[in-house]
């Protein structure tokens, strides 16, 4: 309830404000002002529209995925065209006021002008839809592959582990795309595969041929995974028993260690389930209960932030996921602020941190200058 709360708050501030902006001052024709707030309007409400719906018995998993995915990057291009807009009016207003005090022509730069306004804003609405176009092409692409390299002498020999993270599988998810992801990571020769989280965004018991191509996935020594926020939304015990089904350990305050190498890994729960749970919670010593100290150790936590609690005895490396990477510009910012951090590789009281961006995408399937990616970690003897 408060998600759907706040989002119509979000959604009727932005509407007025995009409204307002886009044909509020405009000399424009009645008609293309009707139907580009029509757009406008649908758009920003289409996230509460599609939650209202999801748990819908009256619609088909077909309808609801055509409407989702509509809904959706509706949604997202409507969002791209505020922040170009609110970008352009920072802009001419600071050059306009500029002009202002150095006593050239005012009315041609003038913001109020409404001819010259009326063809600023179909300049921006046609570079919001090309936009909108590159970030939707990179959010349904295979994601690439990053590859890190550590060195350890802890390890008796050269390890491979392949790190995949919020994905967020739903109904609406193409089988093929799940499939082409999976022949990707497979094609990669892992050790191990390890999922940090939001892999699962959805009633399990509704994928079935989503699920039956994630099953696919393999590695010498097994596929392990921990688990994030969102399956917690999409019901633990159901998520758990589905990963459990697919022969993927789920490593909750647990760990394992793999086949003799001196690789330990370990997973915990998501901090934001942990603290809101009544049954889950954080076990850092219970994690490492099978491990030595002689191990080169591997936490998997779906939030980053989790390191901040540990130090350099607990572990060598934590991998993490949940940002996206920002996935839509300019929400880089907020989510590098909330989280701590955004993306990449970080050192942390002498703790090894990745953080990808994840392989998928949440809500609209677009990505802006925060592409999507499947890690290679080369953990190589020293």
């Amino acid at each position: 309830m408060f998600f759907i709360v706040a989002s119509l708050i979000i959604s009727i501030a932005c509407s007025v404000i995009t409204l307002r902006t886009l044909v509020g001052y405009s000399d424009m024709k009645k008609s293309i002002k009707v139907v580009l707030s029509m757009i406008v309007l649908i758009g920003w409400f289409s996230s509460i529209f599609v939650r209202l719906l999801k748990h819908s018995a009256i619609i088909s998993d077909n309808v609801y995925s055509v409407l989702y995915t509509t809904s959706y990057t509706l949604f997202g291009f409507v969002f791209i065209l505020f922040c170009f807009l609110m970008i352009r009016d920072i802009f001419w207003y600071a050059i306009y006021g500029i002009a202002r005090l150095s006593g050239s022509d005012k009315w041609s730069l003038n913001p109020k002008n409404l001819s010259v306004l009326a063809r600023a804003n179909g300049i921006v609405f046609v570079i919001s839809l090309l936009v909108s176009g590159y970030a939707l092409y990179e959010g349904i692409k295979v994601p690439d592959i990053k590859e890190i390299t550590f060195y350890t002498d802890k390890i008796s020999r050269d390890m491979r582990i392949v790190h995949l993270t919020d994905l967020h599988i739903n109904r609406t998810t193409s089988p093929s795309r799940i499939n082409k992801i999976v022949s990707t990571i497979n094609n990669l020769g892992a050790d191990v595969v390890v999922m940090t989280g939001d892999i699962i965004d959805d009633d399990a018991t509704r994928m079935e041929n989503q699920l039956a191509e994630l099953q696919g996935l393999t590695a010498s020594y097994g596929v392990y995974a921990s688990l994030g926020n969102h399956e917690y939304y999409s019901g633990l015990g159901s998520v758990s028993y589905r990963f459990r089904k697919m022969g993927f350990p789920l490593l909750i305050n647990r760990g394992t260690p793999v086949n003799n190498s001196g690789l330990f890994i370990a997973g915990i729960p998501d901090a934001f389930t942990a603290a809101t749970h009544p049954t889950f919670n954080i076990n850092i010593q219970q994690s490492l209960q099978k491990s030595h100290d002689t191990d080169y150790k591997i936490l998997l936590a779906h939030t980053p932030d989790v390191v901040q609690s540990l130090d350099k005895s607990h572990f060598d490396l934590v991998l993490s996921g949940h940002t996206h990477g920002g996935q839509i510009f300019p929400f880089h910012y907020f989510v590098k602020k909330a989280n701590k951090f955004l993306s990449g590789q970080y050192d942390v009281k002498g703790i090894s941190l990745y953080v990808s961006r994840g392989a998928g995408t949440w809500g609209p399937m677009m990505r802006l200058f925060a592409p999507s990616d499947i890690t290679v970690i080369n953990l190589l003897k020293k």
